[in-house]
Protein backbone atom coordinates (compact mmCIF):
# COMPACT_ATOMS: atom_id res chain seq x y z
CA UNK A 1 0.00 0.00 0.00
CA UNK A 2 2.70 2.05 0.67
CA UNK A 3 4.12 1.89 -2.53
CA UNK A 4 1.10 2.34 -4.51
CA UNK A 5 0.23 5.87 -2.19
CA UNK A 6 3.59 6.72 -3.18
CA UNK A 7 3.27 6.12 -6.50
CA UNK A 8 -0.10 8.01 -6.98
CA UNK A 9 1.52 10.88 -5.27
CA UNK A 10 4.40 10.87 -7.90
CA UNK A 11 1.84 10.48 -11.16
CA UNK A 12 -1.34 11.42 -10.22
CA UNK A 13 -3.47 8.42 -10.28
CA UNK A 14 -6.52 10.57 -10.82
CA UNK A 15 -5.58 10.96 -14.11
CA UNK A 16 -7.26 9.07 -17.17
CA UNK A 17 -5.20 5.67 -18.34
CA UNK A 18 -4.15 5.27 -21.70
CA UNK A 19 -5.78 1.73 -22.37
CA UNK A 20 -5.71 -1.27 -25.36
CA UNK A 21 -8.74 -3.50 -25.33
CA UNK A 22 -8.75 -3.11 -21.51
CA UNK A 23 -5.24 -2.96 -20.72
CA UNK A 24 -3.09 -0.17 -19.47
CA UNK A 25 -0.78 1.06 -22.10
CA UNK A 26 2.74 1.53 -21.35
CA UNK A 27 4.99 3.77 -23.54
CA UNK A 28 8.58 2.52 -23.63
CA UNK A 29 11.05 4.73 -25.58
CA UNK A 30 14.59 3.41 -26.27
CA UNK A 31 17.29 3.55 -28.64
CA UNK A 32 18.05 -0.26 -30.33
CA UNK A 33 20.17 -2.20 -33.36
CA UNK A 34 18.31 -4.65 -35.20
CA UNK A 35 19.66 -7.16 -32.67
CA UNK A 36 18.19 -5.08 -29.52
CA UNK A 37 14.97 -4.80 -30.80
CA UNK A 38 14.60 -8.65 -31.82
CA UNK A 39 15.06 -9.16 -28.08
CA UNK A 40 12.72 -6.62 -27.03
CA UNK A 41 10.20 -7.77 -29.11
CA UNK A 42 10.74 -11.41 -28.98
CA UNK A 43 12.28 -11.73 -25.17
CA UNK A 44 11.06 -8.39 -22.98
CA UNK A 45 8.03 -7.30 -23.63
CA UNK A 46 6.01 -10.65 -24.50
CA UNK A 47 7.13 -12.38 -21.20
CA UNK A 48 6.33 -9.06 -19.45
CA UNK A 49 2.89 -9.00 -21.09
CA UNK A 50 2.44 -12.27 -19.80
CA UNK A 51 3.04 -11.89 -16.36
CA UNK A 52 1.14 -8.66 -16.32
CA UNK A 53 -2.10 -9.85 -18.58
CA UNK A 54 -3.33 -5.94 -17.80
CA UNK A 55 -0.56 -4.17 -19.68
CA UNK A 56 0.64 -3.79 -22.86
CA UNK A 57 4.49 -2.25 -23.63
CA UNK A 58 3.99 -0.26 -26.57
CA UNK A 59 7.48 0.13 -28.00
CA UNK A 60 8.98 3.86 -29.17
CA UNK A 61 12.62 2.53 -30.89
CA UNK A 62 14.89 4.98 -31.79
CA UNK A 63 17.56 3.05 -34.44
CA UNK A 64 21.17 4.52 -33.24
CA UNK A 65 21.76 7.05 -30.76
CA UNK A 66 21.80 10.01 -32.68
CA UNK A 67 18.82 12.55 -32.05
CA UNK A 68 18.04 10.14 -29.11
CA UNK A 69 17.90 13.22 -26.33
CA UNK A 70 16.26 15.71 -28.76
CA UNK A 71 13.47 13.66 -29.83
CA UNK A 72 12.57 12.74 -25.84
CA UNK A 73 12.77 16.18 -24.91
CA UNK A 74 10.40 17.41 -27.65
CA UNK A 75 7.90 14.62 -26.45
CA UNK A 76 8.15 15.60 -22.91
CA UNK A 77 7.79 19.14 -23.88
CA UNK A 78 4.74 18.28 -26.98
CA UNK A 79 3.31 16.81 -23.70
CA UNK A 80 3.22 13.35 -25.00
CA UNK A 81 5.91 11.45 -23.03
CA UNK A 82 6.90 7.99 -22.62
CA UNK A 83 6.35 6.23 -19.62
CA UNK A 84 9.60 4.29 -19.17
CA UNK A 85 13.09 5.53 -21.22
CA UNK A 86 16.33 3.82 -21.66
CA UNK A 87 19.30 5.89 -21.06
CA UNK A 88 23.17 4.81 -21.24
CA UNK A 89 25.50 6.62 -18.25
CA UNK A 90 26.14 9.63 -20.74
CA UNK A 91 22.50 11.05 -20.91
CA UNK A 92 20.98 9.80 -17.85
CA UNK A 93 22.33 12.45 -15.86
CA UNK A 94 20.99 15.73 -17.81
CA UNK A 95 17.65 14.24 -17.52
CA UNK A 96 17.68 13.40 -13.77
CA UNK A 97 19.17 16.38 -12.42
CA UNK A 98 16.29 18.69 -14.48
CA UNK A 99 13.71 16.83 -12.74
CA UNK A 100 12.38 15.31 -15.38
CA UNK A 101 12.78 11.12 -13.81
CA UNK A 102 10.71 9.93 -11.06
CA UNK A 103 12.53 9.81 -7.76
CA UNK A 104 12.63 5.73 -7.17
CA UNK A 105 15.46 5.54 -4.36
CA UNK A 106 12.01 5.92 -2.00
CA UNK A 107 9.82 3.47 -4.17
CA UNK A 108 12.36 0.80 -4.03
CA UNK A 109 13.13 0.81 -0.55
CA UNK A 110 9.26 0.92 0.46
CA UNK A 111 8.95 -2.36 -2.02
CA UNK A 112 9.42 -5.55 -0.57
CA UNK A 113 9.81 -7.47 -3.60
CA UNK A 114 12.67 -5.64 -4.75
CA UNK A 115 16.30 -5.11 -2.85
CA UNK A 116 18.80 -2.39 -4.07
CA UNK A 117 21.39 -4.99 -2.57
CA UNK A 118 20.63 -6.81 -5.59
CA UNK A 119 22.54 -4.94 -7.68
CA UNK A 120 26.44 -4.00 -8.04
CA UNK A 121 26.73 -1.26 -6.02
CA UNK A 122 29.65 0.45 -8.32
CA UNK A 123 26.78 0.84 -11.07
CA UNK A 124 24.29 2.32 -8.58
CA UNK A 125 26.59 4.63 -7.33
CA UNK A 126 27.25 6.26 -10.73
CA UNK A 127 23.85 6.45 -10.73
CA UNK A 128 23.32 8.40 -7.96
CA UNK A 129 22.51 12.42 -9.33
CA UNK A 130 22.48 14.62 -5.94
CA UNK A 131 22.77 11.52 -3.75
CA UNK A 132 19.48 10.03 -5.19
CA UNK A 133 18.44 7.33 -7.64
CA UNK A 134 15.94 7.88 -10.59
CA UNK A 135 16.36 4.49 -12.18
CA UNK A 136 17.00 0.91 -12.12
CA UNK A 137 20.13 -0.28 -13.94
CA UNK A 138 20.26 -3.03 -16.42
CA UNK A 139 23.32 -4.17 -17.72
CA UNK A 140 26.51 -2.96 -17.56
CA UNK A 141 30.47 -3.71 -18.29
CA UNK A 142 33.38 -2.98 -17.22
CA UNK A 143 36.64 -2.46 -19.06
CA UNK A 144 39.29 -5.00 -19.67
CA UNK A 145 42.73 -5.53 -21.86
CA UNK A 146 41.82 -7.67 -24.75
CA UNK A 147 44.90 -9.41 -26.68
CA UNK A 148 45.60 -11.30 -29.42
CA UNK A 149 47.53 -14.71 -28.15
CA UNK A 150 48.83 -15.57 -31.54
CA UNK A 151 50.58 -12.31 -31.88
CA UNK A 152 51.61 -13.35 -28.47
CA UNK A 153 53.47 -16.64 -29.11
CA UNK A 154 54.57 -15.36 -32.42
CA UNK A 155 56.29 -12.71 -30.62
CA UNK A 156 57.37 -15.16 -27.77
CA UNK A 157 55.92 -13.05 -25.11
CA UNK A 158 54.25 -14.18 -21.71
CA UNK A 159 50.39 -12.89 -21.82
CA UNK A 160 48.97 -10.41 -19.78
CA UNK A 161 48.36 -10.98 -16.10
CA UNK A 162 46.95 -9.42 -13.17
CA UNK A 163 50.05 -8.63 -12.36
CA UNK A 164 51.61 -6.62 -15.04
CA UNK A 165 51.96 -2.66 -14.53
CA UNK A 166 52.78 -0.15 -17.05
CA UNK A 167 56.73 -0.89 -17.73
CA UNK A 168 55.22 -4.42 -18.31
CA UNK A 169 52.74 -3.27 -21.05
CA UNK A 170 55.07 -0.64 -22.83
CA UNK A 171 57.76 -3.59 -22.93
CA UNK A 172 55.04 -5.79 -24.69
CA UNK A 173 53.80 -3.15 -26.40
CA UNK A 174 57.14 -2.61 -28.53
CA UNK A 175 57.93 -6.06 -28.81
CA UNK A 176 54.43 -6.31 -30.57
CA UNK A 177 54.77 -3.07 -32.85
CA UNK A 178 55.87 -4.37 -36.15
CA UNK A 179 57.89 -2.12 -38.78
CA UNK A 180 59.00 -4.43 -41.44
CA UNK A 181 60.37 -1.95 -43.87
CA UNK A 182 61.41 1.04 -41.12
CA UNK A 183 59.17 3.12 -43.30
CA UNK A 184 58.07 4.80 -39.55
CA UNK A 185 54.53 3.38 -40.66
CA UNK A 186 54.23 -0.26 -38.59
CA UNK A 187 52.12 -2.65 -40.03
CA UNK A 188 51.65 -4.13 -36.39
CA UNK A 189 51.36 -2.05 -33.80
CA UNK A 190 51.33 -3.56 -29.60
CA UNK A 191 48.45 -1.15 -28.55
CA UNK A 192 45.47 1.08 -29.49
CA UNK A 193 44.76 4.12 -27.55
CA UNK A 194 41.05 5.53 -27.90
CA UNK A 195 39.75 9.13 -27.09
CA UNK A 196 36.85 8.11 -25.83
CA UNK A 197 35.56 9.26 -22.31
CA UNK A 198 35.14 5.46 -21.39
CA UNK A 199 37.79 4.60 -22.02
CA UNK A 200 40.96 7.66 -21.30
CA UNK A 201 40.16 8.61 -17.58
CA UNK A 202 40.68 4.72 -16.19
CA UNK A 203 44.74 5.68 -17.12
CA UNK A 204 44.28 9.18 -15.23
CA UNK A 205 43.00 7.07 -12.28
CA UNK A 206 45.49 4.62 -12.13
CA UNK A 207 48.09 6.88 -12.11
CA UNK A 208 46.45 8.42 -8.89
CA UNK A 209 44.89 11.35 -10.11
CA UNK A 210 41.07 12.48 -10.82
CA UNK A 211 38.91 14.19 -13.56
CA UNK A 212 37.04 15.92 -11.04
CA UNK A 213 36.68 16.20 -7.15
CA UNK A 214 34.05 13.74 -5.50
CA UNK A 215 31.08 16.54 -5.24
CA UNK A 216 31.86 16.74 -9.35
CA UNK A 217 32.34 20.90 -8.47
CA UNK A 218 36.08 21.08 -9.49
CA UNK A 219 38.03 20.33 -12.35
CA UNK A 220 41.65 18.69 -10.70
CA UNK A 221 42.80 17.44 -14.29
CA UNK A 222 45.46 20.20 -13.98
CA UNK A 223 47.10 18.22 -10.49
CA UNK A 224 50.38 16.27 -11.42
CA UNK A 225 48.77 12.95 -11.03
CA UNK A 226 46.16 13.05 -13.60
CA UNK A 227 48.39 15.31 -16.27
CA UNK A 228 51.00 12.17 -16.08
CA UNK A 229 48.20 10.06 -16.61
CA UNK A 230 47.09 11.25 -19.48
CA UNK A 231 50.38 11.89 -20.75
CA UNK A 232 51.57 8.22 -20.42
CA UNK A 233 48.49 7.35 -23.04
CA UNK A 234 48.33 9.90 -25.18
CA UNK A 235 52.06 9.71 -26.08
CA UNK A 236 51.80 5.75 -26.57
CA UNK A 237 50.73 7.21 -29.78
CA UNK A 238 52.50 10.63 -29.90
CA UNK A 239 55.75 9.20 -28.56
CA UNK A 240 56.40 5.89 -28.38
CA UNK A 241 54.83 4.91 -31.31
CA UNK A 242 53.55 1.86 -29.94
CA UNK A 243 49.88 2.33 -31.35
CA UNK A 244 48.12 4.02 -34.35
CA UNK A 245 48.91 7.77 -34.19
CA UNK A 246 46.58 10.07 -36.16
CA UNK A 247 46.34 9.03 -39.94
CA UNK A 248 47.85 5.60 -39.08
CA UNK A 249 44.86 3.66 -38.82
CA UNK A 250 44.07 3.78 -42.67
CA UNK A 251 40.57 4.65 -41.78
CA UNK A 252 39.70 1.57 -39.45
CA UNK A 253 38.00 2.00 -36.05
CA UNK A 254 40.14 0.64 -33.38
CA UNK A 255 37.56 -2.65 -32.95
CA UNK A 256 38.51 -3.33 -36.38
CA UNK A 257 42.26 -2.44 -36.20
CA UNK A 258 42.17 -5.42 -33.59
CA UNK A 259 39.97 -7.59 -35.11
CA UNK A 260 41.76 -7.44 -38.42
CA UNK A 261 44.96 -8.08 -36.55
CA UNK A 262 47.15 -5.37 -36.95
CA UNK A 263 47.06 -4.34 -33.07
CA UNK A 264 47.60 -6.47 -30.58
CA UNK A 265 46.22 -5.10 -27.55
CA UNK A 266 43.02 -3.08 -27.03
CA UNK A 267 40.99 -2.09 -24.15
CA UNK A 268 37.17 -3.21 -24.04
CA UNK A 269 33.63 -3.55 -23.18
CA UNK A 270 32.31 -7.33 -22.85
CA UNK A 271 29.22 -5.45 -25.01
CA UNK A 272 32.26 -6.09 -28.20
CA UNK A 273 31.78 -9.88 -27.72
CA UNK A 274 28.98 -10.01 -30.11
CA UNK A 275 31.29 -8.88 -33.38
CA UNK A 276 34.31 -9.84 -32.28
CA UNK A 277 32.82 -13.17 -32.18
CA UNK A 278 31.62 -13.02 -35.49
CA UNK A 279 35.15 -11.27 -37.04
CA UNK A 280 38.23 -12.40 -35.13
CA UNK A 281 40.14 -15.36 -36.87
CA UNK A 282 43.03 -15.70 -34.50
CA UNK A 283 42.93 -17.00 -30.75
CA UNK A 284 42.23 -14.01 -28.11
CA UNK A 285 41.45 -13.49 -24.68
CA UNK A 286 41.09 -10.82 -21.88
CA UNK A 287 43.02 -9.16 -18.92
CA UNK A 288 42.88 -7.06 -16.24
CA UNK A 289 44.46 -3.65 -17.54
CA UNK A 290 47.99 -3.08 -16.42
CA UNK A 291 48.53 -1.14 -13.03
CA UNK A 292 50.34 2.02 -12.17
CA UNK A 293 50.23 3.40 -8.72
CA UNK A 294 46.75 1.39 -8.43
CA UNK A 295 44.54 -0.66 -10.47
CA UNK A 296 41.49 1.34 -12.17
CA UNK A 297 39.08 1.02 -14.97
CA UNK A 298 35.74 2.50 -16.33
CA UNK A 299 32.55 1.26 -16.12
CA UNK A 300 29.77 1.61 -18.49
CA UNK A 301 26.05 0.52 -18.16
CA UNK A 302 22.55 1.30 -19.09
CA UNK A 303 19.50 1.70 -17.15
CA UNK A 304 15.74 2.71 -17.42
CA UNK A 305 14.14 5.39 -15.65
CA UNK A 306 10.18 6.46 -15.35
CA UNK A 307 9.43 10.25 -17.01
CA UNK A 308 7.96 11.78 -13.66
CA UNK A 309 4.71 12.81 -15.62
CA UNK A 310 3.78 9.57 -16.28
CA UNK A 311 0.55 8.81 -16.04
CA UNK A 312 0.49 5.20 -15.12
CA UNK A 313 3.19 5.11 -12.44
CA UNK A 314 2.36 2.00 -10.68
CA UNK A 315 2.40 0.08 -14.17
CA UNK A 316 5.34 1.77 -14.59
CA UNK A 317 7.27 0.49 -11.98
CA UNK A 318 6.20 -2.81 -12.66
CA UNK A 319 7.58 -2.60 -16.04
CA UNK A 320 11.04 -0.48 -14.41
CA UNK A 321 11.64 -3.67 -11.95
CA UNK A 322 11.27 -6.62 -15.03
CA UNK A 323 13.65 -4.60 -17.19
CA UNK A 324 16.18 -4.45 -13.82
CA UNK A 325 15.23 -8.25 -12.97
CA UNK A 326 15.56 -12.07 -13.18
CA UNK A 327 13.87 -12.72 -16.35
CA UNK A 328 15.46 -9.87 -18.13
CA UNK A 329 18.79 -10.40 -16.52
CA UNK A 330 18.87 -13.77 -18.41
CA UNK A 331 17.55 -12.88 -21.48
CA UNK A 332 20.08 -10.35 -21.64
CA UNK A 333 22.50 -12.95 -21.34
CA UNK A 334 21.04 -15.48 -24.29
CA UNK A 335 21.59 -12.16 -26.59
CA UNK A 336 24.77 -12.05 -25.54
CA UNK A 337 24.95 -8.19 -24.29
CA UNK A 338 27.29 -6.96 -21.51
CA UNK A 339 26.50 -8.42 -18.14
CA UNK A 340 23.36 -8.06 -16.15
CA UNK A 341 22.96 -5.53 -13.05
CA UNK A 342 20.92 -7.97 -11.24
CA UNK A 343 23.91 -9.66 -9.08
CA UNK A 344 21.82 -13.10 -8.11
CA UNK A 345 21.66 -13.73 -12.27
CA UNK A 346 25.10 -12.17 -13.05
CA UNK A 347 26.92 -13.98 -10.54
CA UNK A 348 25.54 -17.36 -10.70
CA UNK A 349 28.45 -20.11 -11.17
CA UNK A 350 28.72 -20.68 -15.18
CA UNK A 351 25.99 -18.44 -16.08
CA UNK A 352 28.50 -16.05 -18.32
CA UNK A 353 29.97 -18.66 -19.64
CA UNK A 354 29.27 -19.36 -23.58
CA UNK A 355 30.71 -21.56 -25.78
CA UNK A 356 32.54 -18.66 -27.66
CA UNK A 357 33.87 -16.83 -24.04
CA UNK A 358 36.95 -16.21 -23.67
CA UNK A 359 39.52 -18.27 -20.76
CA UNK A 360 39.44 -15.38 -18.52
CA UNK A 361 36.29 -13.90 -19.06
CA UNK A 362 35.77 -13.65 -14.98
CA UNK A 363 38.09 -10.30 -15.54
CA UNK A 364 35.38 -8.20 -16.51
CA UNK A 365 33.55 -9.03 -13.17
CA UNK A 366 36.92 -9.01 -11.29
CA UNK A 367 37.17 -5.38 -12.29
CA UNK A 368 34.06 -4.29 -10.54
CA UNK A 369 36.07 -4.43 -7.58
CA UNK A 370 38.24 -1.18 -9.20
CA UNK A 371 35.78 0.35 -11.68
CA UNK A 372 34.11 3.37 -11.49
CA UNK A 373 31.40 5.71 -14.00
CA UNK A 374 33.69 8.22 -15.81
CA UNK A 375 32.23 11.80 -14.31
CA UNK A 376 28.73 13.29 -15.68
CA UNK A 377 27.65 16.74 -14.04
CA UNK A 378 24.73 17.71 -14.48
CA UNK A 379 25.79 20.45 -16.78
CA UNK A 380 27.16 17.45 -19.37
CA UNK A 381 26.23 19.06 -22.58
CA UNK A 382 28.76 22.10 -21.98
CA UNK A 383 31.21 19.78 -20.25
CA UNK A 384 30.73 17.40 -22.95
CA UNK A 385 32.12 20.03 -25.30
CA UNK A 386 35.12 21.21 -22.99
CA UNK A 387 36.21 17.29 -23.33
CA UNK A 388 37.29 18.30 -27.21
CA UNK A 389 40.04 20.26 -25.69
CA UNK A 390 41.79 17.49 -24.52
CA UNK A 391 42.02 16.36 -28.85
CA UNK A 392 45.05 18.56 -28.98
CA UNK A 393 46.68 15.90 -26.88
CA UNK A 394 46.10 12.99 -28.45
CA UNK A 395 46.53 14.78 -31.69
CA UNK A 396 50.42 15.19 -29.77
CA UNK A 397 49.56 18.87 -31.28
CA UNK A 398 50.44 20.67 -28.06
CA UNK A 399 51.67 20.28 -24.72
CA UNK A 400 49.57 17.72 -22.76
CA UNK A 401 50.35 20.21 -19.66
CA UNK A 402 49.18 22.96 -20.97
CA UNK A 403 46.33 21.10 -22.90
CA UNK A 404 44.77 20.13 -18.87
CA UNK A 405 45.02 23.40 -17.72
CA UNK A 406 43.17 25.07 -20.56
CA UNK A 407 40.58 21.82 -20.00
CA UNK A 408 40.62 22.61 -16.12
CA UNK A 409 39.99 26.08 -16.87
CA UNK A 410 37.04 25.84 -18.93
CA UNK A 411 35.37 23.16 -16.87
CA UNK A 412 35.90 24.72 -13.55
CA UNK A 413 34.03 27.34 -15.12
CA UNK A 414 31.31 25.27 -16.69
CA UNK A 415 31.04 23.72 -13.29
CA UNK A 416 30.00 27.18 -12.00
CA UNK A 417 27.19 27.89 -13.56
CA UNK A 418 23.56 26.42 -12.96
CA UNK A 419 22.77 23.21 -15.14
Amino acid sequence: MLVLAALCAYGGCARHLAQDEGRIVIEWYAPATPEFLKLYREEFIPEFERQHPDIKIRLNASLGDTGYDAKLLTLIAGDIPPDVVHFTQVDYPYFAAKGLLLDVEFLAESDPSLSLQDYFAPVLDGMRVKGRLYGLPSDFSTIVLFYNRDLFDHANLAYPSANWTWDDFVRAARRLTVDENGDGNPEQFGFVTQNSYNRWPAWVWANGGSILDRSESRCLMDKPAAVEGLRFYTELATRMHVAPASGQGAGQSADDLFASGRVAMICNSRYAYKSMFNMIPFKWDVAPPPRQVRRATTLIWGCNAIVRTTRHPKQSWEFLKFLSGREAAFANIKAGNAIPAYKPVALAPGALKGPQTPEHDSAFLEAVAYARTAPTPVQFADYSEALTILDDAFLGIRPVEDVCKEFTRTVNQVLRERP
